[in-house]
């Protein structure tokens, strides 16, 4: 079967598949903590799996996975490598041109970090004003958790949380020899002494009187390990479990996609 990925045709081949209403992947992950127990490229590790789950399907080019994002808040803690927003977007920005130069009108950014959020927004506008084309992103770990984490009932936790049950299950799926298993143990968000501020995750997101909002803090203030979450109960099971319903809402995702007229 010939390969979705771009970085596996010839020129020949890629500049014969792109025409049409082909939609390019590019695959987002990070390199940062990730808890004691995982490795620093878990969120680049799940967005090549699901990326690799996409290999095949009708009409969708897989680009190169990006490695690095923006994690600087997780700078504090050794391995964590990150670039400024700024070079972010001009790193998607220029991607996507670099596409569109053979042709491709459709990008969907498979994004398995929240922190890149922002950098994706905003060079996802800046693009549109510019050109007739299409944009959209996936986010990775948020659809485990609309998909799994509050449907599944075999997900103990009930939510999705950083190096928490179903980002290690996930792990365990994909990248099994990368897992810790030893140093795998629940570990919650600190939240500010005699405060009514609950602190929700490593972004800053924080409850106060019924609403979420944002506190900045210093990392160090809001965890020691990492681990966000409880990771005790995670198996390869459910992670394998993870990455299929990810990757089948994205194929599904990916054809109503490509349906969409241009602008």
């Amino acid at each position: 079967m010939t390969s979705s990925f771009i970085v596996e045709m010839t020129s020949e081949a890629f500049a014969k598949a792109a025409g049409g209403d082909k939609v390019a992947v590019i695959p987002m992950g990070s390199t940062e903590l990730e808890g004691p127990h995982l490795p620093l490229g878990v969120d680049t590790i799940v967005a090549d799996g699901v990326a690799r789950r996409l290999d095949g399907e009708p009409g969708v080019l897989i680009g190169p996975t990006l490695p690095i994002g923006y994690s600087k808040w997780f700078l504090p803690f050794s391995g964590t490598i990150s670039l400024e927003t700024g070079t972010l977007i001009r790193v998607l920005t220029e991607y996507v041109e670099s596409l569109m130069s053979a042709g491709l009108r459709r990008f969907v950014f498979l994004n398995a970090h929240k922190g890149n959020n922002a950098c994706i927004e905003s060079a996802a506008h800046s693009l549109l004003a510019k050109h007739r084309i299409r944009v959209a992103m996936l986010s990775l770990w948020k659809l485990a958790h609309d998909l799994c984490a509050v449907k599944d009932r075999s997900i103990e936790e009930g939510r999705f949380t950083h190096a928490g049950e179903i980002m290690t299950s996930a792990v365990m799926a994909l990248a099994p020899d990368t897992v810790v298993t030893e140093r795998i143990r629940p570990d919650r968000v600190k939240s500010p002494a005699n405060s009514a501020f609950n602190v929700k995750n490593s972004l800053g997101e924080t409850e106060f009187m019924d609403s979420v909002q944002i506190v900045f803090q210093d990392i160090r203030n809001v965890t020691d390990s990492g681990t966000m979450g409880d990771p005790t109960a995670a198996s390869v099971e459910k992670g394998e479990a993870v990455v299929e319903r990810i990757a089948e809402y994205a194929r599904a995702f990916l054809q109503e996609f490509r349906r969409l007229p241009l602008e």
